[in-house]
């Protein structure tokens, strides 16, 4: 049975590219170096090693008993079979982190939508020098009656700090 590790393409240079700090750069490219000792690894260990030929061996020495007994004892290993557990609640933390990632990525987008028409707004209503006051009084009616009531109960310096 062959065992491999599901490859993923990592672009190391885009994500690099990416990177300001000299000390981010290292542990990117310590990364990079254990990630490509895991695959050397993954690439070794793929296939089990093959089954040891005892009849070699009983020709090569003397004293085939010898083979016999580290045969029989190497039939009587037996290895502990590695159930995996932990992997059902990595994989539903991972999808959690996946999913508030997702929701932060869409209320981002909903954000910069906003934010841009806000810019947009002002950017259409910024003031000048050839502005007027009836423009001004358009943009922002509340301030038309703001500024009329100040005038008729005399509040001349009421926003100067």
């Amino acid at each position: 049975m062959r065992r491999t590790i599901t490859r993923s393409a990592i672009d190391w240079a885009a994500l690099g590219s990416k990177l300001t700090t000299d000390s981010a750069k290292a542990e990117v490219s310590r990364l990079r170096a254990a990630a490509g000792e895991i695959m050397s690894l993954s690439n070794t260990y793929a296939t089990p090693p093959p089954p040891i030929d005892f009849a070699a061996y009983k020709s090569k020495i003397s004293a085939a008993d010898v083979v016999d007994k580290f045969q029989a004892e190497y039939a009587r290993i037996n290895y502990p079979t590695y159930v995996v557990e932990e992997v059902a609640e990595i994989k539903a933390k991972h999808d959690a982190l996946i999913a508030e990632a997702m929701g932060s990525v869409s209320d981002s987008k909903a954000r910069i939508e906003v934010l841009n028409s806000l810019i947009s707004s002002m950017e259409a209503n910024k003031v000048g020098p050839y502005t007027t006051l009836e423009h001004i009084y358009e943009l922002y009616p509340e301030l038309e009656a703001e500024i009329e009531a100040e005038i008729e109960n005399h509040e001349w310096g009421k926003d100067i700090a």
